[in-house]
């Protein structure tokens, strides 16, 4: 006969094997309901020249002709544009290339369908979500959010994506600036087919995230590698001789680079390292405040001893070539080449015309930034490599001299568009011309211009 405190224990046991099994029930209850056997969107496909280019021409379409004033801005984008930027947006962010997205549009609202594989030893499922959004007067509203057939309560999606925000804004340096450009927005509007966004111009707050580019979601765990790096950059300017205004990038890359090295002898990551330097000396180069990141001042003493750093003596190109590996370094080479083809584009409608030399000093920034980042071997192997005595034709091929640029309408009559076979070839002999450089043909890189 069992003792009452033998009987007990079994009680409490039992009770203990029901809500467990009842947990678990739930769990296989939760995942029947939410996750699926096919995809409820199929799988993207990778964006080829035309889409890039079609990407880069809607940035220009909707940038105002002066970007420095302000005003009323109205985004028009129908349903294929705004699926095509959804898809490279995907094939971008790291860890998304497998999650597949389609927006569906009508008056008064959207539809957002997700699908996102889940592998299982024994299977691959899909989380295959469908989020409902309602047009606002000041953006938009979530109005209901499904997985598969799991209706998922709003309240829980609202702090879903609140503690996601809190997260991004603790990690990211300058994640409010990005944030805060949603205030800008003054309406959004679903008509049948199409998104219309209208939107408040702010140069200066335009000009602050541009300016920032290079350092995209800055990691809050990098700003003090990036001051360190920074400070290398001064302690090399200060030691030139007295007078010195300018001088080649070179003169940095090797001090720079040999402190990457030494921290990755001391165990440091070298992908990190090479990362956080490359977004300091674009900080420098482009004259940006470092404060602006790091919320660190810099004393008068430090503006003093700058210095205009050049490739073959040009100041323009240094900014385009630094800028742009930064970027690739922190966002990928994708992000870079399409922000770097849409300025040139700009430029050509705009301003200055379009350069072949600006654009060959960016896709050569974006092979740099690459290696320098792409693997942990060849980041080692690129701070070895600028050790010993580096010169400008190893990293950057010779341009013409000529400043002048090419017109929308001359650029038009020699290539007629970007999709051109005349224009694609000019800049696969940019490339080619690029992969054969010293630095750049001993290792595998990845073609940088789309």
């Amino acid at each position: 006969m069992l003792n009452p405190m033998t009987t007990r224990s079994i009680n409490i046991f039992r009770r203990l094997g029901l809500t467990l099994l009842m947990l678990v029930g739930l769990v296989l209850v939760i995942m029947v309901l939410a996750l699926q056997l096919q995809p409820s969107v199929p799988a993207s496909r990778a964006l080829d020249n035309v889409d890039i280019n079609t990407i880069e021409q809607l940035i220009v379409d909707n940038a105002p002709e002066r970007i420095s004033t302000p005003g009323e801005r109205i985004v028009h984008l129908d349903r294929g544009e705004l699926n095509l930027l959804t898809a490279f947006a995907l094939q971008t962010v790291p860890g998304m290339r497998d999650v597949a997205a389609e927006v569906s549009l009508q008056a008064g609202n959207a539809r957002v369908d997700v699908a996102a594989p889940v592998r299982l030893p024994f299977a691959t499922f899909y989380l295959n979500l469908s989020t409902q959004l309602l047009a606002r007067e000041r953006g938009v509203e979530i109005g209901s959010v499904r997985a598969g057939n799991l209706p998922i309560p709003i309240a829980l999606v609202n702090f879903a994506l609140e503690v996601t925000q809190r997260r991004l804004a603790n990690s990211y340096v300058n994640y409010q600036e990005l944030a805060d450009l949603q205030r800008n927005v003054r309406q959004v509007a679903f008509e049948d087919e199409a998104i219309v966004i209208t939107l408040d111009w702010e140069p200066s707050l335009i000009a602050s995230v541009q300016n920032q580019a290079e350092q995209l979601l800055l990691r809050a765990e990098d700003r003090e590698r990036i001051l360190q790096y920074y400070t290398r950059i001064e302690e090399v300017v200060a030691q030139l001789p007295e007078g010195t205004r300018s001088v080649s990038l070179t003169t940095l890359l090797a001090p720079l680079f040999a402190t990457a090295r030494g921290a990755v002898a001391a165990g440091a990551d070298p992908i990190t390292e090479n990362r956080t330097l490359l977004q300091a000396l674009s900080l420098y180069v482009n004259e940006t405040a470092i404060r602006e990141l790091t919320g660190e001042e810099i004393s008068r003493a430090e503006w003093r001893r700058r210095v205009r750093v050049t490739i073959q003596r040009r100041p323009d190109l240094a900014q385009h070539f630094t800028t742009s590996a930064a970027i690739t370094a922190s966002s990928g080479a994708g992000v870079a080449g399409i922000l770097y083809n849409s300025k040139e584009v700009h430029d050509a409608r705009y301003r200055t015309g379009f350069s072949f030399s600006d654009l060959t000093a960016n896709i050569a920034g974006v092979t740099f930034g690459d290696v320098a980042t792409a693997t942990a071997e060849g980041a080692r192997r690129l701070q070895d490599a600028l050790l010993a005595q580096a010169e400008e034709a190893d990293y950057m091929p010779p341009v013409s001299r000529d400043n002048a640029g090419i017109t929308e309408e001359d650029f038009s009559q020699q290539y007629q568009d970007r999709n051109s076979e005349a224009y694609r070839e000019r800049v696969a002999a940019i490339e080619r011309q690029i992969s054969e450089l010293p630095l750049y043909s001993q290792g595998p890189h990845s073609r940088s211009t789309p």
